[in-house]
């Protein structure tokens, strides 16, 4: 959990993996509570490929594709991709565009907040 205020705090969570562990699954979150309950604002799982080696300065050999949205307080919860066996099946792609655009422009927001600086 990086600690940044006055914003919410930012989670990063390693949850899965998938392509036989050659990509990690990896939830960014904002976190507020509601009646004891944690509620997502939001939160959004990627899909991480490293490909980078020994090299680990090679930042574009690192692939991030955003593949889920969730905003609790709003009961929003949308999978663009869909997983069977760690390997990816289905692809909305409208929605996975969407996914893309809302991602960049949160990161960017993030950014912009100074989390990358923590």
């Amino acid at each position: 959990m990086i600690e940044n205020e006055p914003y919410m705090s930012l989670t990063i969570e390693r949850v899965g993996d998938a392509y036989n562990k050659e990509a990690q699954l990896i939830s960014l979150c904002h976190y507020y509570r509601q009646d004891g309950d944690l509620m997502q604002d939001p939160e959004m799982c990627f899909v991480v490929v490293d490909h980078r080696g020994e090299d680990k300065s090679e930042y574009k050999k690192v692939q991030i594709t955003p593949y889920s949205f969730k905003q609790a307080d709003m009961n929003i919860y949308q999978q663009s991709l869909t997983f069977e066996n760690d390997i990816v099946t289905v692809c909305d792609h409208d929605l996975q565009h969407e996914h893309a655009d809302f991602a960049q422009m949160w990161l960017d927001n993030i950014q912009a907040q100074g989390f990358l600086n923590s």
